[in-house]
């Protein structure tokens, strides 16, 4: 029996259409694996988002072209895309935006100019605190979107900041500043004066770790200059030549502890890290850093650098300056919450609540359960070298 013509034409519809749908079902598992191959790849380069951005989507372009877009700040991540991918796509179109833009603009380091600024985790105010930054910090500025910017600290940790808390500069103006006679603010918080005189007004504050540049001597008054082109005098005994300090100054158990009791009592802040208020890991960082140490930021960070000290029987080999990481495991995963850093003799400091003391030794009047029941581990940092979540201040390129 013949068949229809409408029969025919119906059969074959359906198999043109079988065929585009079988075409399209290969070249949609053929996105899905480049994309994996794609994330994969991002993920090596880039494994936790708080310090580096791989952010990248692969797309059918026209004719059959493949489109790689998205942004990165890892040169080697783009480049292993490109050439993974380039082995596998007939054709293949780079659209990867390489952060900073150093091509579209020139100025793409600055200089925080307050004493303390504050950094989000979107560009937003009402966006999560996850950090804070000293005056004087240089600071690499990704991109800008409407009045903010997004920048990375000298600790590697990306986040958002106002425009206006930053003074843009080009590598040029970094690298005169970097020669400029230039000054470290040592007390935990002070002010800059308008004049040396007993009546003087207030040009601004300033905190523990703040870098000026310095342009004379009066008075037994320092005359500074601010990255945003503000001048005024602070007391020559807060202050240290930053050269002789980050190259001099002793990172030893004992300036460790001494740094680390000037914080006592200072309030919890969710994202602090300044001598006005910290987080658990913003007061280890500021107090490592004050000893010339640059120390990543969120607790979680830092427990993954240093070397391990065994705590699995005991306290014995625990030395002053370690840090204690404290949280939950589960299915044998630790999951980091809070840090403290040890003073000896079971006693450790950290901030929760407040800046306070608390002890390892059940017998004691500060001894903390909680923190007993949710320790993890303990890492040490005096000594440890070559490691980049440990950088000496003088080894740190953009200082």
């Amino acid at each position: 029996m013949k068949k229809s013509g409408c029969t025919q034409r119906f059969l074959w519809f359906g198999l043109v259409a079988g065929t585009i749908f079988i075409a399209g079902s290969c070249q949609r598992a053929k996105e899905q694996k480049l994309q994996s191959e794609v994330d994969q790849i991002a993920k090596h380069w880039v494994p936790d988002h708080r310090i580096g951005i791989c952010n990248v989507k692969l797309t059918q372009g026209k004719n059959g072209a493949m489109v790689l877009s998205g942004e990165t700040n890892k040169r080697g991540a783009k480049d292993e895309l490109i050439k993974t991918l380039n082995n596998q796509c007939k054709v293949l179109i780079d659209s990867i935006i390489l952060l900073p833009d150093t091509i579209k603009n020139e100025k793409y380091m600055g200089l925080v100019t307050l004493s303390v600024i504050n950094l989000r985790k979107e560009p937003d105010h009402a966006s999560e605190l996850v950090s804070q930054a000293r005056l004087g910090t240089p600071v690499l500025i990704l991109k800008e979107v409407n009045s903010w910017l997004l920048i990375q600290t000298p600790d590697k940790y990306i986040s958002w900041t106002e425009g206006s808390s930053v003074k843009v500069m080009t590598a040029k103006e970094i690298s005169d500043w970097k020669k400029a006679p230039r000054v470290i603010y040592l007390e935990n918080t002070g002010w800059l004066y308008d004049t040396t005189t007993a009546n003087s007004g207030v040009v601004g504050d300033l905190t523990g770790g703040s870098i000026l540049e310095k342009r004379g001597e009066v008075n037994g008054f320092a005359c500074v200059v601010l990255p945003d082109g503000r001048r005024g005098f602070v007391d020559a005994k807060t202050i240290m030549d930053f050269d002789k300090w980050e190259k001099l100054f002793p990172s030893d158990e004992k300036n460790i502890e001494r740094v680390a009791m000037r914080f006592m009592g200072l309030p919890y802040l969710w994202g602090g890290s300044s001598a006005k208020a910290v987080d658990c890991s913003g007061f280890v960082q500021s107090v490592y850093f004050m000893n010339g140490i640059i120390l990543e930021r969120d607790a979680s960070l830092q427990a993954l650098h240093g070397s391990a000290v065994d705590i699995s029987d005991g306290y014995s080999r625990l030395k002053k300056g370690d840090l204690l990481f404290f949280g939950s495991k589960r299915n044998g995963v630790s999951r980091v919450t809070h840090v403290a850093l040890y003073l000896g003799n079971n006693d450790y400091i950290n901030s929760s609540g407040r800046v306070q003391i608390n002890s390892l030794d059940p017998v004691q009047t500060n001894f903390s359960s909680k923190r007993v029941n949710s320790l993890l581990s303990a890492r040490r940092i005096l000594g440890v070298e070559k490691d980049d979540g440990i950088v000496p201040v003088f080894m740190h390129p953009w200082y």
